[in-house]
């Protein structure tokens, strides 16, 4: 009965998670005018566009082993279908995941997965005789061609929406004037992870300049001495946002790419403090086993709130730690792993069965008893969990 309990506690204990992006893996390609062999170009175009927005990469056609793969496009499609954009033929296609990520792999190319930071764009723009925060659902083409360019590149945005609260909230001089404090407090209420602050001033003839901030924090962290990545796009209004989002979007890729195909470490055994319930415990083992860099993640140990796990990973220990810090509901703990090490492997395992405080482990694996204190196994590394 226990067992059926705890199972029914990990469905309610479910991560919130970061914004999907639901269309990774999928392209849609205008049919070049030419017919000759007009479905191939399709393809390697929608395939070339798929694999930018997977690793984050502009020039990732010019790895070999992913230009090879460009000429067999076709093998790569899971899914094809014709459609109509403005009048205008398209090849619509659906790659496949797993196929993709085995390429790159042995590309030694990086992996950005699908869960993505969700970025607020504040906008304030300049027409010469005034200057206005332009809202989601503003008619200025701007909003709609930063979208656009932003879902190229897989990256999710978000425009505030421009109720009373927006307005009431932040005026276009603060954020004309990079003013942090009241940025970092309208923004609150979106729950993004990190703000886009774009300038533009109007130039006529559809022409524009984009001076833009980003800020790769949580609005709730960012101080008034933290520095954001700074940029500049002009052009017309569609050729400036896509210059704008390809910016953006490959300094996001440098934060939250992973390497893959590097030589992985194997096996690293993680303590991870502070977890005092059965949600806390299903839900870290949910987030460890869904990460890009772990083949598979066991609890082998549990003594009160400590649970270490040991993890089988699929990349380098650095992308491992990389990937985790990512993660704000854990946070690393290297002061214990260098000052109490000895301390820690002299503790005794528990017995899952008999401790009042422990996490019933067997509900969801397999494993050999822990009564035995010769199976303890002592961490590399340490972190906290914020539940």
């Amino acid at each position: 009965m226990l067992r059926f309990a705890l199972l029914f506690l990990a469905l309610l204990a479910l991560p919130i998670k970061a914004a999907t992006v639901s269309n990774l893996y999928q392209a849609q390609v205008v049919m070049p005018a030419d017919g000759q062999n007009a479905d191939q170009t399709a393809r390697e175009q929608g395939f070339k566009q798929v694999l930018i927005k997977v690793t984050g990469d502009q020039n990732i056609a010019k790895n070999n082993v992913i230009a090879q793969a460009l000429k067999n496009s076709s093998g790569y499609v899971s899914q094809f279908s014709y459609g109509q954009d403005n009048g205008q033929q398209t090849l619509n296609l659906s790659f496949d995941k797993v196929q993709i990520k085995q390429l790159l792999t042995q590309a030694k190319a990086n992996y950005w997965s699908e869960q993505r930071p969700d970025i607020l764009v504040w906008m304030a723009d300049d027409n010469g005789n005034s200057r206005d925060i332009l809202w989601d659902q503003s008619t200025n083409a701007l909003v709609a061609d930063t979208k656009q360019a932003a879902n190229i590149r897989g990256v999710p945005v978000t425009f505030p929406i421009g109720d009373f609260n927006d307005v009431t909230a932040l005026h276009v001089s603060d954020l004309w004037g990079s003013f942090v404090d009241p940025i970092s407090s309208a923004s609150k209420r979106y729950n993004a992870g990190g703000l886009l602050l774009v300038k533009a001033i109007q130039q006529g003839d559809d022409k524009v300049e984009l001076s833009w901030q980003l800020y790769t924090q949580k609005p709730s962290t960012i101080a008034t001495d933290t520095q954001p990545i700074t940029g500049k796009a002009s052009g017309t209004l569609a050729q400036a946002s896509t210059d704008m989002m390809n910016q953006v979007a490959n300094q996001l890729a440098q934060k939250y790419a992973l390497a893959l195909g590097s030589s992985a470490a194997g096996e690293v055994n993680i303590e991870v403090d502070n977890v005092n319930s059965t949600e806390d415990f299903f839900t870290l083992e949910r987030m460890l086993n869904h990460m890009t860099t772990v083949s598979s993640a066991n609890a082998v140990n549990i003594k009160g709130d400590k649970v270490i796990f040991r993890m089988n990973l699929s990349a380098s220990t650095a992308e491992f730690k990389r990937e985790l810090s990512h993660d704000s509901r854990i946070s690393a703990d290297d002061y214990a792993v260098t000052n109490n090490n000895s301390a820690v492997t002299a503790a005794p395992a528990t017995d899952v069965s008999t401790s009042s405080n422990a996490v019933d482990v067997s509900a969801t694996q397999v494993q050999p008893s822990l009564q035995q204190s010769e199976n303890y196994v002592a961490p590399d590394n340490i972190y906290t969990w914020h539940n």
